[in-house]
């Protein structure tokens, strides 16, 4: 990033900073959430944090996940490199931090600093790192610019993407993310697609790119039997039963999902359904959402093995079984697709053998829309009189239900290959490093 580049998005951070300060106390006084990891954020970390990371005995790599989805995307290349790296993880969300600590306790995982220099220098001086990943699509200009240019560390984009939103978005402030996209080592994108927006945003050579597909079909679940059968008992699904899931859903889609259910339900009287909202925190609108619509219901967090479920709706408000679920579901509908959010991945229910439908707004996963599409291992409706006949369609034509979950199968097998492409990659890097140390 350019000098006068960094001097005005540091001059506008500061702006913000000041006239928005009423406001971010009042956030951070009323929203709990927001307090999470806040002076980790600054760079503050307790005494046993800091001793971790002052015990560096190998290269250490910095894998940045923003929340849950981007962690998922990677959680698959960490096993294969922790016996040879010292490995970091940070994530932006509370949820993406408490994912990460449970799925790898014995790694450092803390949370992604704010975007302020002296923030920034205090915290590589703490982690220290060879390399730095990061996945997706988080840009911020001070942390490349210190990361890449002052302390001379390789940082690397791993499985990119670039909507056409996004995309949109970013040339309103082309002139600060260009030298921003110019300091990235390399970018490993998604799709073709992506390569030529980001490619045409920041004006980058051909070299700095590379398609690799998603790394996220490399990331192949196994579901846990035990987990499995205790999940059936406790939700009271059974081998045989008919299960639709509503999948990571959000505030504005659940009254069309719901009321999509009530009519199914006429036609389908035995059939299931688990809503799982996207954030769990929002279990008192939703219990208000079902309680107008005179749905009976249950509480994923309120079940016992003394109390199991006894309804035929079950709210999942927990972290980490939706896989699992998927696993004893007949059909996922995928949130944040009917309404303007841009949709959810749909690959964990296709990797379980669940047929996926999803609503008209999948742009933060328009490749693998289009895969799924191409490869018929499911649907895309643009209203609710489709997703109910799509719905129909799978449970009374058992013929096409199977192969439309055989295709999402081999679609997944079709599209693997990012992960070793990555991990030759971050190894390539590490001994550059290395070579180019004094």
């Amino acid at each position: 990033m350019g000098f006068l580049s960094r001097l005005f998005y540091n001059f506008l951070l500061i702006l913000g900073l000041i006239s928005l300060s009423p406001f971010w106390v009042a956030y951070l006084g009323l929203v709990p959430k927001a307090r999470a990891g806040f002076w980790k954020k600054l760079g503050f970390y307790p005494p046993d944090l800091r001793q971790k990371l002052s015990t560096k005995t190998k290269p250490r790599l910095w894998f940045h996940a923003v929340s849950v989805g981007e962690f998922n995307a990677i959680k698959t290349l960490i096993p294969e490199l922790a016996p040879d790296y010292d490995i970091v993880i940070s994530t932006t969300t509370q949820t993406g931090q408490d994912l990460a600590l449970r799925t790898f306790p014995e790694l450092v995982v803390l949370y992604f600093p704010y975007d302020f220099r002296p923030v920034i220098q205090r915290v590589l001086r703490l982690v220290q790192p060879d390399l730095v990943i990061i996945t997706e699509t988080e840009l911020w200009p001070n942390f490349i610019d210190i990361t890449t240019r002052k302390c001379r560390i390789p940082l690397i984009l791993i499985n990119g993407r670039l909507s056409k939103r996004s995309f949109n978005g970013y040339l309103w402030i082309q002139p600060l993310i260009k030298p921003c996209l110019w300091q990235i080592t390399h970018l490993y994108m998604q799709s073709q697609m992506d390569a030529d927006r980001v490619s045409e945003l920041g004006n980058l050579s051909p070299e700095q790119l590379t398609v690799i597909g998603n790394l996220k079909f490399d990331l192949i679940p196994t579901v846990d039997s035990d987990k499995r059968a205790f999940l059936s008992k406790l939700l009271n699904i059974h081998p045989g039963d008919t299960v639709l899931t509503f999948a990571s859903t959000h505030s504005g889609e659940e009254q069309l999902l719901l009321e999509s259910y009530i009519r199914l339900k006429k036609d389908f009287p035995e059939l299931k359904l688990v809503l799982a909202p996207r954030h769990p925190e929002r279990l008192p609108e939703i219990k208000s959402l079902l309680n107008g619509k005179a749905i009976s219901y249950s509480v994923r967090s309120q079940l016992s093995e003394q109390d199991p479920n006894r309804q035929p709706v079950v709210v999942l408000d927990s972290i980490g079984e939706l896989l699992t679920v998927y696993s004893l579901s007949t059909i996922a509908v995928m949130g944040g697709s009917f309404i303007e959010r841009g949709g959810q991945n749909p690959l964990e229910p296709l990797s379980q053998s669940v047929p996926v439908i999803f609503g008209p707004y999948m742009h933060n996963f328009a490749e693998i829309c289009r895969l799924v599409g191409e490869g018929r291992a499911g649907y895309q409706v643009p209203n609710q009189t489709e997703l109910m006949d799509a719905v129909t369609g799978l449970l009374t034509q058992p013929e096409i239900y199977h192969m439309v979950a055989e295709n999402g199968l081999q679609l997944i097998e079709n599209n693997r290959g990012a992960k070793e492409i990555i991990h030759k990659a971050i190894r390539g890097y590490v001994k550059i490093k290395a070579s180019h140390a004094p």
